[in-house]
């Protein structure tokens, strides 16, 4: 019995629709992840890149190298240099708002810079900062203005 030519590519049709819904009900998961589903966003931002390792730390005249897979210093510390990276690598701080940093503005008197070199990047992260009477104003890698409350002498010990 021979079947007609305009059934034949019916059937085609619906064997090729099919196999195409089905590929879509495979892929919808994925799909709803990439496009419908927000990644949460972190409420304490990271000052210092978390996706590179640090190599080098500079500021005004206190230097912090790794050589030989130790960290050096220019100037002795009461405390251990890998210690002083970990805190610098650890600082996480509250994002401002620009109405809150330009609330701010008005007592941000001299800025400081810090000079962050990472591992297979070409380019520093040069940090912006103010001290200020209850916290520290940092511009972190993703130039956000993050609020951090530290003591000074846990990030630069004497």
């Amino acid at each position: 019995m021979r079947v007609s030519p305009a059934r034949r590519r019916r059937w085609n049709n619906i064997l090729i629709l099919g196999i195409i819904v089905f590929m879509v009900i495979l892929n919808a998961p994925t799909l709803i992840k990439t496009y419908l589903v927000e990644e949460p966003v972190d409420p304490y931002p990271n000052l210092l890149r978390s996706d590179h390792e640090v190599s080098a730390i500079y500021f005004s005249g206190w230097e912090l190298e790794k050589q030989n897979g130790q960290w050096q210093s220019n100037i002795k510390a009461n405390i251990p240099v890998q210690e002083i990276v970990t805190r610098w690598q650890s600082l996480e701080g509250t994002e401002l708002t620009s109405e809150q940093y330009d609330n701010l503005k008005s007592q941000l008197s001299s800025p400081e810079s810090i000079e962050i070199w990472y591992k297979d990047l070409e380019e520093p992260q040069r940090v912006t900062f103010y001290r200020l009477g209850d916290f520290w104003l940092f511009k972190n890698w993703q130039d956000k203005w993050i609020a951090i409350s530290v003591d000074g002498n846990y990030i630069m010990p004497k």
